[in-house]
């Protein structure tokens, strides 16, 4: 092979892997607020029970986490519209509620398992080995799943 094969080896390489790098970017997209994903409004504990912390409130405003008493509202998450893949057609949904400068901290999984009402809360860009520890907010959200709407 030439010096210039290699070369345009490369350049196919590059593009492609910059073709895979934008389509990824582009599978989550902000909302504003969640209207129209009514089917998981709610308030969702762990295990269902409304007696126990930490808990997150869903509404057509968006998602609200409350963790020891301290409440903060998200209005404009990142919905994974495409997290399951181009196949998918299950009841689960995937939104990044949380950004860090490298990311997303926490994924949360609507109706995880397709079970309807429950969320799973597991660790994204921060918490995984050898990465940034998870925020002590994302490390009790991540320790009280999973969760159930309250019952």
């Amino acid at each position: 092979m030439t010096h210039r094969s290699y070369k345009t080896s490369f350049g196919v390489l590059a593009a492609g892997v910059a073709i895979v790098a934008m389509t990824t970017m582009a599978s989550a997209v902000e909302v504003d607020g969640l209207a129209g994903f009514d089917d998981l409004f709610g308030r969702y504990a762990p295990g269902g029970d409304c007696g126990k912390q930490p808990q997150i409130l869903v509404d057509s405003g968006g998602i609200t986490l409350e963790v020891s008493g301290v409440a903060e509202k998200v209005s404009n998450p990142e919905f994974a519209a495409s997290y399951g893949g181009p196949d998918y057609n299950g009841i689960s949904k995937w939104f990044f509620p949380v950004r860090i400068a490298s990311g997303y901290a926490v994924l949360m999984t609507f109706n995880a398992d397709e079970q309807k009402g429950t969320l799973l809360i597991t660790p994204h860009d921060e918490g995984w080995a050898g990465g940034p520890p998870l925020s002590l907010r994302n490390k009790a959200l991540v320790q009280g799943s999973p969760y159930a709407r309250c019952k």
